[in-house]
């Protein structure tokens, strides 16, 4: 978030104007020349530095054009460029320079932010009489895919801020993870408690998927793709729709900015919470939870037994019948979340790649601690024609009570 008081740096706050020159007794102004140049400075400045109302037409009928719209999509999703690496830094600078180039004011604020990213995961699922099956947890690249070289460079799928943890329990179909869909598998006599909760995407916020779980005693969450929400036609590369191993990533913080400045800005100097405290927040997950894909999320589906789940809790034609649980299909899980301060670049290890940021050692207990990283607002301006001093300011909030930078 940019700072609440709309500048950068406190030391970025000086005087408007120099201080006056000493005065010179046997000096006398001549009213002419200052004349003339203050008409040239005004001249130039109309003329050259403030672009005119056609200026600002033609450009915003060029930025709504596809050619347009469809190189800067290009440029930007070529490479990944998760929160807090290089790769992100490249990109904000991308964005700072297409719009720098439009003669807008432009500028680039760094923000210390609380991030995680995952040091170690893995899933697997067994049942009786079955064998073990050790889930890859990867996205599959298509035949022809001109961009499959840099999927090396793409981070593990995993849910940002969810737990470090490992927990070895009987699975439960939880439908969306709803307040409502735990409820009813109270009502149906259905034991949550110690399990891991199995939901799919759709309905609710992730998150609230994985906090619903925990509330409701879990002590880990799967979720997956379903096919009936996310391919009802053709996939990708033929089609707009998930592919079959395409798993969807992102937050499960529900709070709003850095999880250590609640309703403030992280700037520098700032008051915060400690990572523990943060990480304590209401607004965390509180247990580990993994994404997976569709395919892996109806082999899960598969083993799980118990009363056939409610018609409005199945899948789609082709998806086997869902079942509600718990067992006999036990899922064994893990995810451990970095214990780094420093974020490196991707290195591959075999046929798996991972993230360089384990400078520390994670505890024994797989409570790892959540990486501080630098991360870059884009800030650009367009002045309004009139009053264009006049801009809303955040107003101030409450200094926390906790310790300070």
């Amino acid at each position: 978030m940019p700072p609440l008081d709309g500048a950068d740096e406190p030391s970025a706050r000086g005087p408007l104007l120099p201080p006056p020159a000493p005065r010179r007794e046997a000096a006398r102004l001549h009213t002419l020349p200052l004349i003339v140049a203050a008409s040239f400075v005004a001249s130039f400045h109309l003329l050259f530095l403030t672009p005119g109302p056609s200026y600002y037409q033609s450009l915003f009928l060029s930025l709504g054009s596809n050619d347009t719209a469809a190189a800067h999509l290009r440029a930007l999703t070529q490479r990944p460029h998760v929160a807090g690496t290089r790769a992100n830094s490249l990109t904000a600078a991308y964005v700072r320079d297409a719009l720098s180039s439009h003669s807008f004011p432009t500028r680039l604020t760094p923000y210390s932010v609380l991030l995680s990213y995952p040091a170690r995961r893995s899933l697997s699922l067994s049942a009786p009489d079955r064998g073990t099956i050790h889930f890859a947890l990867e996205q599959e690249t298509y035949p022809g895919d001109p961009y499959a070289a840099v999927s090396a460079e793409a981070v593990p799928t995993f849910l940002a801020y969810a737990a470090s943890g490992s927990v070895a329990a009987e699975a439960v179909y939880a439908n969306y993870g709803r307040a409502e869909d735990f409820a009813y598998l109270a009502a149906r006599g259905v034991n949550v408690t110690g399990k891991v909760a199995v939901a799919r995407y759709g309905k609710v916020f992730r998150g609230d998927i994985v906090r619903n779980a925990r509330d409701a005693g879990a002590a880990a969450a799967v979720i997956y793709t379903d096919a009936k929400d996310y391919a009802a036609g053709k996939a990708f590369p033929d089609g707009p729709w998930m592919p079959p191993t395409g798993v969807q990533v992102g937050s499960t913080f529900k709070g709003v900015g850095d999880p250590t400045t609640p309703m403030w800005a992280s700037s520098e100097g700032c008051q915060r919470l400690s990572i523990a405290e943060a990480m304590a927040s209401d607004d965390m997950p509180g247990i580990p939870a993994l994404p997976v894909s569709g395919m892996d999320g109806e082999a899960i589906l598969r083993l799980i037994g118990g009363d056939v789940a409610p018609e409005e809790w199945q899948g789609g034609a082709a998806a086997p019948a869902y079942r509600l649980g718990p067992g006999p299909a036990v899922l064994n899980l893990t995810y451990v979340v970095s214990c780094s301060v420093t974020l490196q670049e991707l290195e591959m290890t075999g046929n798996n790649f991972f993230l360089i940021v384990m400078i520390d050692a994670c505890l024994p207990s797989f409570q790892g601690n959540e990486t501080m990283a630098t991360i870059q607002n884009v800030i650009s301006v367009i002045e309004g024609k009139e009053e264009p001093e006049r801009y809303y300011q955040c107003p101030q909030s409450p200094k926390p009570p906790t310790v300070a930078c």
